[in-house]
Order: structure tokens, then sequence, then C-alpha cells
């Protein structure tokens, strides 16, 4: 009988010896850890299932109690950080099916198709395209009643902006997108479209309007969207804030949702603007939530006149210090995707503000045409 080598069976038993550490470690680790919300996967953690009751909660116990082992072992971010980094640095590719890596460390969301939409090819059918008109023309209807303006305003994805950027292996159809077929249309039937995509593309000559490691614009695209929502609206005397880029030097350091979702540990350095010393110090409500998809809070600025409903997503964010610095109330709706008239329009008749803007990022587009059937029930 032959005998194993000595190199062999201390490597097996070096190599047995660490998974039991490792595993014993991670079981102790386990033991300590508390609850949290996983940042990188935007999402609260499994939480330990309580002891069963009756019948139903046996069988289902063994399925609660996987999940929460799988979200709760021991070490579980060192291991997830470690996937990260191999699939990043030695394979050269995102551990997130949500994000595409583009040249010079520049990172895109790859949800909501995206991918699809920057490659031109999700065009809106002539149904959508008609039922989009009429989501509109819905949402404007009371409001034109009450002579009340109506700004819909539409912010760009960042591939948009950056196809620079993107990855050389992603070919693109010709146009149009679902943007240019929405523009056309409204340009056709007169209704109040803003398309922030010529003021971004200018704007970045003198500075990056979107992060590299986020799907959002930074302070910079964010102002230059502020000044451009502000020259289209009809109030009259409006205190527009006027900044150049020097006052953009502020600098800090931004926690990208893209790298979170990639699971890379790493901050963007950007810059944010220095306000003029004599703009008004709004104050701002805590938010009010109205729903499951729907919030809503309010900024006061005793030196500007004016209340105004802005109805917008994640891009509100960067307009808030800009918006409520030149009104003397903005009522902030906050909702991901176009909402039915039915769940808007009562809103609006109860606060009756002087004017109503409504902001959606690009790839939410096609939820226009969505929310006509829900109307119509």
């Amino acid at each position: 009988m032959q005998r194993t080598p000595f190199s062999a069976r201390l490597y097996s038993g070096t190599l047995v010896g660490l998974v039991m550490a490792f595993s014993f470690a991670s079981l102790i680790a386990m033991a300590f850890k508390h609850a949290e919300i996983s940042i990188g996967e935007n999402r609260a953690l499994t939480q330990l299932p309580g002891w069963p009751r009756t019948a139903a909660e046996w069988d289902s116990f063994p399925e609660r109690f996987d999940a929460y082992f799988n979200d709760n072992f021991g070490l579980r971010k060192l291991l997830l950080r470690l996937n990260s980094n191999f699939t990043t640095v030695m394979l050269g590719r995102s551990p997130s099916d949500k994000v595409v890596f583009g040249k010079d460390d520049w990172l895109f969301y790859a949800g909501d198709n995206s991918i699809e939409l920057y490659r031109n090819q999700r065009p809106l059918s002539s149904l959508q395209l008609d039922n989009t008109r009429t989501a509109l023309a819905l949402r404007m209807r009371p409001l034109q009643a009450a002579n009340r303006p109506y700004l819909f305003v539409v912010v760009p994805d960042k591939h948009t902006i950056y196809p620079e950027e993107m990855p050389t292996y992603m070919s693109r159809r010709d146009p149009p997108s679902q943007l240019d077929q929405v523009v056309a249309m409204a340009a056709k039937e007169h209704l109040p479209v803003l398309d922030l995509r010529a003021t971004l593309r200018q704007g970045k000559a003198d500075g990056q309007v979107y992060f590299k490691d986020d799907s959002h614009w930074t302070d910079w695209g964010a102002y230059l969207g502020y000044r451009r929502i502000m020259a289209a609206l009809p109030l009259p005397n409006l205190p527009v804030i006027d900044l150049d880029t020097t006052r953009f030097a502020v600098a800090s350091e931004h926690p990208g949702d893209l790298a979170g979702m990639a699971g890379l540990a790493r901050r963007e350095a950007t810059r944010t603007s220095a306000m003029l010393p004599d703009r008004c110090a709004f104050t701002a409500t805590a938010s009010e939530r109205l729903g499951d998809d729907i919030s809503m809070q309010r900024t006061f600025c005793p030196q500007a006149r004016y209340k105004i409903m802005f109805i917008g997503d994640s891009f509100t964010e960067g307009l808030i210090k800009y918006l409520s610095r030149s009104f003397g109330e903005v009522v902030y709706v906050a909702r991901s995707g176009f909402k039915p008239s039915r769940e808007i329009v009562p809103l609006i008749e109860r606060e009756k503000p002087d004017l109503v803007i409504e902001e959606l990022a690009e790839r939410h587009l096609d939820s226009l045409s969505d929310t006509v059937a829900q109307d119509a029930r």
C-alpha cells in the first residue's frame, strides 16, 4: 500500500484547518451580528425567524431559516467584497447585473431596461406614444381649467449624455430613442415637455454633469438643469440663482449608488456650489408618507414669491437647494415613475399651487403609457 506523501498530507490538513477556522470565526461573528441594511443591495437583511407555533410556520421554517443564514452568515461582507474584487480586477466585469463597467472607471446603470434603451432597442409603439400624449393631457386638463401652468421635464439618462464612456462592444441602432419620440410628439401636440439633453451636453464642457460612480447628476449638472427649468417657466420676476463655475469649489466625496451595487468600496471626489450669502435660508418640513410610493415635503423661503408643486423622482434631490431658494413655498411630491392622474391630481387640487413642475428620468418614459389604463378603471 502506497503511503500519501507528507507534502500532500500537510496541504490537506492545512486546508481542512483553514476551513474549520474560517467556519468557526464566521459562526462567532454571526452570533454577535445585529440587524442591518445592506447598502450595496439596497435592502434589509433577513431577520431570524421566530419559533414556529403553527403547522404552516413549521412547514416554512426551513426556508425562512435558510434565507436568514444566507444573509447573516458571519464574514458575509468580507466574502462579498472578495467576490467583487475578483470579478472586477481579474475578470474585468461588474459583479452586479445592474451595473455596466464603461471606459475610464465610468459605471452605468443597467436596470430598468437601461441598456436596451441606450441601444435604441425599445422604441415606443404607436399605441404607447398615443397613450403618452393622453397621460400628459389628463395631467394638464384640471390645471388648465384652473389656469395653472404645467411643465413636464425629462432628465436624460447618464449614457445619453456620456455615450463615449459606454463600452465599445455595445452597438447602437439608429435613432429615434424613446425620448426623441416623446419630444417630437410633444412638439406636434403643443405639450409643455422640456428636454434637458442639449443643456447638459453643452454644460459638460465646463464640468462633469453626472457622477462616474452614480446614476444621478452632479451638483453642476443639477444646477444647469435648474437654470433651464427656470428659463422655461411662465411666471414673471423669478429670482433665479446665478452661479458661475468658480462657485462650485466646495470639495466633497460622494458615495455612488452604482459603486455600492457593484460592491466597490470607493467614494468619488466632487465639488459642490457655495451659495451666495444673501440667498434665502429656507426651512423644510419632515417628509410625509402619502402612500406606498408617494411622499410629500415642503420648503419655505420668506423672501421669495409663489407656491409651486414639484413632482419628481430621485433626481429631485439635486434640485432642492436651488428651487427652495427661488420660491416662497415648494411642495415636493416624491414618487418613482409616472403615476396615474387619479393619484396626483387630488394633491394638486388640495394644495392649489401657482404652477406644477413634473420631472421624470428618461428610463421611465414608458410608465406614462401604462397609467392610461389605470386612470380609465
